[in-house]
């Protein structure tokens, strides 16, 4: 199937199409709809309109067409814009900053089953200059950089499965201006460490106008009243609330649920720094941590406690199972809920 990168494009199995504006790969392009937002999308899902530049599976190329003679006609003195540079998509009464880190699933129903597609979302009327990187042990490796126009989405990369257990740390260099303003915008930076346990949890999908099935969502910048609040002293809180009233007898602290307790054990989760491990001695640290929540748990009042060790290559859950049997047979186990951590973890009942 031969598409040309500018063509006008239809979406085979679903509503609305849009412009063809770069390629990804040898089968996915992205396609620029009409509200703005850039979408990955595989060649064989697009139905063709009309075309000015080349595009062909297994290989791309751009090619500029001849421009055809024409009669002498006046000179045009409008300065051409900036490519990297727009105003376009401008949202009235829309005055507030929104940089999101989003994370869309393949498979909605149990995302980390399926690849997890990432995305940056600027959901404002500023133009965005952006470097998306990850933290390795020397460096910060730059993944994807360049600019994203006003209310646009843009792909950054794929999470696959296999991958969830041990997440580097994205990292994001942003700055943000418009064609006109009365100050400069500070320039932002933000570290972004996930927790494989979210993957697992239903809740931390949320549906968005922005995606169409429930994604994960990480604000970039601050929101305005929330750092105002950081900057207040203590001395400021207390200053503000000075008592006018007889203060009330303090009520007893209730104590925690002991009906079910969490532990996970992700290395990063353990430790702040594991780099340097090998992967018996982080599985070490990992077990060692195994047996003192179980002794804590049947020492205490804890019913049942659930060990969060994820999918991977099943070597912390096997060996996690092991125990079980060897040293806590008394107890039984069985998967947690499903809905809940999907098949990334163990739950032990203690008391019944």
């Amino acid at each position: 199937m031969a598409l040309k990168i500018g063509d006008k494009v239809r979406f085979l199995n679903e509503v609305g199409g849009g412009r063809i504006t770069s390629v990804i790969s040898e089968d996915i392009v992205n396609v620029e709809t009409n509200d703005g937002f850039e979408v990955p999308t595989r060649v064989n899902n697009l139905i063709f309109v009309n075309s000015p530049d080349v595009y062909e599976s297994g290989r791309s190329r751009n090619t500029v067409a001849a421009p055809k003679p024409s009669a002498p006609s006046e000179k045009k003195t409008a300065k051409p814009e900036e490519p990297w540079f727009s105003d376009k998509n401008q949202v009235v009464a829309k005055d507030d900053l929104q940089f999101l880190f989003a994370l869309v699933p393949e498979v909605p129903a149990n995302p980390p089953t399926g690849n997890i597609s990432m995305y940056l979302v600027n959901n404002c009327n500023d133009t965005l200059l952006f470097r998306f990187a990850k933290k390795t042990k020397y460096n910060y490796e730059t993944v994807v950089a360049g600019s994203l126009s006003p209310n646009s989405k843009t792909y950054l990369g794929l999470i696959k499965p296999e991958m969830i257990a041990e997440l580097p740390v994205y990292c994001f260099q942003l700055l943000n201006f418009r064609k006109r303003s009365k100050e400069l915008e500070s320039f932002l930076q933000k570290e972004i460490t996930l927790s494989a346990v979210k993957f697992y949890k239903q809740n931390t999908f949320v549906t968005t106008r922005l995606f169409k099935v429930p994604v994960m969502l990480i604000q970039l910048n601050e929101i305005p009243l929330k750092a105002e609040l950081e900057k207040l002293t203590e001395h400021d809180f207390q200053h503000a609330s000075l008592p006018k009233e007889p203060q009330k007898k303090e009520q007893p602290i209730s104590l925690p649920n002991t009906e079910l307790i969490e532990v996970d054990l992700h290395i990063h989760e353990l430790l702040d720094n594991h780099i340097n491990l090998t992967n018996a001695e982080m599985l070490t640290v990992q077990m060692n941590k195994f047996h003192e929540e179980m002794d804590n748990a049947i020492k205490s009042e804890v019913k049942k406690i659930v060990f969060i060790h994820g999918v991977g290559n099943g070597t912390l859950k096997n060996e996690l199972r092991r125990e079980l049997q060897r040293k806590y047979s008394k107890y039984n186990f069985q998967d947690a809920s499903f809905r809940e951590y999907g098949y990334g973890a163990t739950m032990v009942i203690i008391r019944k």
